[in-house]
């Protein structure tokens, strides 16, 4: 069985897009002038000279592969250079995110002996903010049950840590594990005339069926300052460089030759940049609702949570309240008990005058007391009633305990 079959599932399974993969086969040698129109090969600044590249000339032990786009009339996108003999397989759909199509293209190289094989999987891009208004709106996320980032969002990682964390488990679990991982290789970062930071890094192992191999990943990575927040936004370009016998270092050169000879077709360019515009514009509407009803969620639970929050502190004061209430009643009694305790050790008992309301303690004993209307501090006790009116004087009333 040929290497080909053997890891071209994987193209497959990470290609599934908005319409069926198309295959172009070795596109080198199929590549027509309109198709080939505005591709310019790195020293050849002509068309015709890129024509003549991409429909097979060799240079040394390289040729040109055009890599064509099935949906814009196998028009090539863009072009690399490739070992001459090797075999070259494509894979280019769609991806849709909302109305935007995003070109997933896979490529796998075969060399001709059936021994080594380089596969270029389709790229992915991720984004990510950092700052002060994007953690608080993660943390109302949070607080409210939501998701607290949205597919596609992923932190900028270094090449050897997106292998080791996001590839090689996506890898494993379609069915392909590499074993015996090391040799750890990094490259330098370079930056990009237009600021983006390009950068790359490796892991050797052993593949299922016993081939050494080369992971690696290409990152691209760009950012910008909003206001208060960082937005970042990259993407990553996986490959698989195996060999059954040969040097792996030997056979990775031609995977950084194909990779670092990369030459977009400015026509192709153009079509898709005017196409992401047109369905970037046609997203905004959608988003813009998403976004609106989002906040209007957020503005909705956070009303809830602040009636809520008021509820309890109500709830809180009226318990505070009803807790101090009783305590204040608690001690009236106790003081009004000790009142009694100290009148009766005493023997006094307490009086009120029914007309000026002033209370008197008065010695028990009696069954009548009488003060004086005229002067208040003069009291009259008896056994029996007397005529108090016509003396002048006042019955007093008892008081009773619980008014004590």
């Amino acid at each position: 069985m040929r290497l080909l079959y053997f890891i071209g599932s994987i193209i497959v399974l990470t290609s599934i897009g908005c319409r069926e993969s198309s295959s172009a086969g070795d596109v080198a040698g199929k590549a027509n002038g309109s198709a080939t129109e505005g591709v310019k090969a790195k020293g050849a600044e002509s068309h015709g000279a890129a024509n003549a590249a991409v429909a097979g000339v060799k240079t040394n032990s390289y040729r040109l592969l055009g890599v064509l786009d099935p949906d814009r009339g196998k028009m090539v996108a863009f072009a690399m250079k490739i070992p001459s003999d090797w075999e070259a397989k494509q894979e280019f759909n769609r991806k849709c995110e909302g109305a935007v199509g995003v070109p997933q293209i896979g490529i796998t190289l075969n060399a001709p002996d059936g021994h080594s094989q380089i596969v270029y999987f389709p790229f992915t891009r991720y984004s990510y903010a950092e700052g002060p208004m994007t953690s608080n709106l993660r943390a109302q996320k949070r607080a409210m049950g939501i998701p607290e980032t949205t597919p596609g969002e992923l932190s900028i990682m270094t090449p050897v840590d997106y292998l080791k964390k996001v590839f090689l488990p996506n890898l494993a679990q379609n069915g392909i594990t590499i074993k015996d991982l090391g040799n750890e290789m990094t490259a330098p970062e370079t930056r990009q005339e237009d600021g983006q930071t390009l950068t790359r890094g490796s892991l050797d192992g052993t593949m299922p069926n016993g081939n050494k191999a080369r992971v690696e990943v290409r990152i691209s990575h760009g950012s910008q300052q909003l206001g208060t927040d960082k937005y970042h936004s990259w993407s990553e370009v996986p490959s698989i460089t195996q060999t059954s016998g040969g040097d792996i270092e030997a056979i990775h050169v031609h995977t950084r030759m194909a990779q670092d000879s990369i030459v977009r077709n400015p026509a192709w360019m153009k079509l898709e940049q005017e196409a992401m515009a047109h369905g970037l514009q046609a997203n905004q509407e959608p988003s813009r609702r998403q976004h609106e009803a989002t906040m209007a969620q957020i503005r909705a639970n956070t009303e809830a949570m602040t009636r809520g929050h008021e509820q309890r502190m109500a709830a809180i004061r009226q318990f505070g309240e009803a807790n101090t209430a009783n305590f204040n009643q608690r001690m009236s009694d106790m003081d009004r008990q000790q009142r009694i305790r100290v009148d009766t050790i005493r023997g006094e008992t307490k009086y009120v005058n029914p007309t000026t309301g002033q209370q008197v303690k008065v010695e028990d004993g009696h069954k009548y007391v009488y003060g004086s209307q005229e002067h208040p501090n003069l009291f009259f006790t008896s056994d029996k009633p007397i005529d108090a009116g016509a003396l002048d004087w006042q019955e007093l009333q008892k008081v009773q305990l619980q008014d004590y």
